[in-house]
This record gives C-alpha cells, sequence and structure tokens, in this order.
C-alpha cells in the first residue's frame, strides 16, 4: 500500500515541474529534432535541449519579424477592411457598399479584362 502512496506523489511532483506541452506540426518536430541532433554531435558537455534551441529562436525575433507573422495571418475580408479604414480616415465617411463601386470603378478587380 505505501508503494501505491508513493507513486502517486511522485506523479504529482512530476507534474508540477512548470514544464507544459505545446501542439507543433510533424514537420516542425522533424526539422527541431534534425537541428538537435547536429548540435548533439560533440564530444564534450551536456546534452543540448530543445526547450533551449526554441529559447534561442524566439530571442531572435525582432519588430520586423512580428510584423511579418502579424500579415500572414491576414485573411483578404481583413485586408479590404484594412484599406476600407485607411480610405475613410483619408477621405472621409463612406459605407463600405461605396467603396467597394470605387474600388470596381478604378478596376482593382478587373485583372483578367482583355481589351
Amino acid at each position: 500500500m505505501e508503494t501505491q502512496v508513493n507513486k502517486v506523489i511522485i506523479k504529482k511532483k512530476a507534474k508540477g515541474d512548470g514544464s507544459s506541452s505545446i501542439k507543433i506540426s510533424k514537420e516542425v518536430k522533424k526539422k527541431l529534432n534534425s537541428l538537435l541532433i547536429k548540435i548533439n554531435k560533440k564530444d564534450f558537455g551536456k546534452r543540448v535541449r530543445s526547450e533551449k534551441v526554441i529559447l534561442l529562436a524566439l530571442q531572435q525575433i525582432d519588430e520586423e519579424h512580428i510584423k511579418e507573422l502579424q500579415n500572414s495571418a491576414l485573411t483578404n475580408a481583413d485586408k479590404l477592411e484594412i484599406k476600407y479604414r485607411e480610405y475613410v480616415s483619408r477621405n472621409g465617411s463612406i459605407s463600405k457598399d461605396e467603396f467597394l463601386g470605387k474600388l470596381l470603378e478604378i478596376g482593382a478587380f478587373e485583372r483578367g479584362k482583355s481589351d
């Protein structure tokens, strides 16, 4: 009976180690493992863990990277909304329908048109 109690205590301690799991794609996991194999191919020193590689990579991210990631998450509807708001701030209040009409007038959606 004491053995079972000790196992439960050990499991509780393991959960409180300050770590958590995250989901990553198989491709990212494969790249991380490949990099770790390359990093740990050495004669001396402790093994470098994935946490250190990820932390180093995160520290390299600057404002330009953040903006690039934010822009990559925009849908076409988001981009249209941004352009609409920019137009309204420059030219005054206009409905979204009127804005779409103006875009059509200047040929913004007529890329495939042949003369």
